[in-house]
């Protein structure tokens, strides 16, 4: 049985060529959190910037108070609007970074 030819490391195309190098130091090393901790920062995340801008059609459809009541989202219905948005792409583009980035998360 014959062996494998190994290709020639003259003949690549990254002969003769620089390593590259670290564009920045690398992050400091330090203690990852653990999931109970990740979990936990999940919760503290802030919904207020989407409540502001949804319009009435979006409220009506997922059973919320009409406009200018306001809101108070939780992590459970956060996630409901996440659903009804991504649904009607054309909602999403209408709002702000701010609340698209809750959308996004």
């Amino acid at each position: 049985m014959s062996q494998p030819t190994q290709p020639d490391p003259q003949s690549s195309r990254m002969a003769g060529q620089p390593a590259p190098q670290p564009v920045r130091p690398a992050p400091p090393q330090g203690d990852r959190p653990s999931f109970d901790e990740l979990i936990a920062q999940a919760d503290t995340t802030d919904y207020s910037p989407l409540a502001g801008h949804l319009d009435d059609e979006t409220r009506s459809a997922l059973g919320l108070p009409p406009a200018p009541a306001p809101l108070s989202l939780d992590r459970d219905l956060a996630q409901q609007i996440r659903t009804y948005l991504l649904e009607h792409p054309d909602k999403i583009a209408a709002l702000p970074d701010g609340a698209r980035d809750v959308i996004h998360l």
